[in-house]
């Protein structure tokens, strides 16, 4: 390359020759899913037969059937198990043994399928606002689709009535999925911040992130601090979520619950280990293979 004199500036060709291209973050994830892995997955969405694209229709297909058909669930934390995020394992535990996980595992393998079908995705790191006066660690992983020149927040993995379409990254519009509806604002330090209102009830805060791009390897010490730290709120507890057309089921302790219209309306105790089990297979499709601390109940 040419010596250039003092102040002479680089020409608008040469800055263009030395830029490299965007970062595919997928490259750093591992491969994609095999064809068999594919049907398996769309096979536990019932989706079977389905061929789903890199649009829009398809993403808002398969986070409505992953809500509803793979729980959220916190059993392997209570129970004293190191949840892997490697991907073999996600898969065999949540796809081919009937089990749920937690939001690292149900988001980080709702990110492989997508990114397996080849859409544009990117992953953030996320922190709750559960209480107002709080700042929490980033403990929530979410995903940021680019189609058609727009970006959607996507996300499975949660434990509670929350976004059942993708939503439109842009600040103010106001958008709804039928239960209710949501937007997101700016904040100088959460970033962007999802907001939810629901029937009867005013404006909430839910999460806020920001957008520095995080790989599967980023999420394995927030993961640790689930499983792992006495101040979690996933080990002493249980935390089950499973969507249905119109409510959203829950198991919060001892108590099996149907929250419809923005409130519980039905609810009932689970009064032993036996009565758990049937209740985990009917309402979450989940089959523990081993035996739970307590049976499942807590004291």
């Amino acid at each position: 390359m040419a010596l250039r004199r003092p102040g002479c500036p680089v020409p608008a060709i040469m800055f263009m020759m030395e830029m490299k291209p965007l970062l595919n973050y997928a490259q750093f994830n591992g491969k994609p899913m095999k064809k068999q892995q594919l049907e398996q997955y769309l096979q536990k969405l019932q989706l079977s037969g389905f061929e789903p694209q890199p649009d829009l229709a398809s993403l808002t297909k398969l986070q409505d059937a992953h809500l509803k058909f793979v729980p959220y669930e916190n059993f392997d934390c209570m129970n004293g198990k190191i949840t892997s995020l490697k991907r073999q394992d996600m898969f065999e535990k949540v796809i081919m043994h009937n089990r749920g996980g937690i939001c690292f595992e149900l988001n980080g393998l709702f990110n492989w399928l997508l990114e397996s079908i080849g859409f544009d995705v990117m992953s953030f790191a996320a922190r709750y606002i559960d209480k107002l006066d709080t700042y929490q660690l980033r403990r929530h992983r979410v995903m940021c689709v680019t189609i058609d020149g727009k970006r959607y927040i996507t996300d499975v993995g949660v434990n509670s009535e929350s976004p059942r379409i993708p939503l439109e990254l842009t600040e103010g519009l106001i958008q709804s999925d039928s239960i209710s509806q949501y937007k997101f604002t700016r904040n100088d330090f959460w970033g962007w911040l999802l907001w939810q209102k629901e029937r009867g009830k005013p404006w909430k805060r839910l999460f806020g992130f920001t957008e520095e791009p995080q790989i599967d390897k980023d999420f394995i010490t927030p993961s640790f601090w689930c499983d792992a730290h006495p101040d979690s709120p996933f080990i002493n507890t249980k935390k089950l979520s499973i969507f249905r057309e119109d409510c959203n089921i829950t198991i919060r302790g001892n108590f099996l619950k149907f929250y419809l219209g923005g409130r519980v309306k039905y609810r009932y105790k689970i009064h032993n280990g036996a009565e758990l089990k049937e209740i985990l297979w009917e309402y979450f499709g989940i089959n523990v293979e081993y035996r739970l601390r307590d049976d499942g109940i807590e004291y």
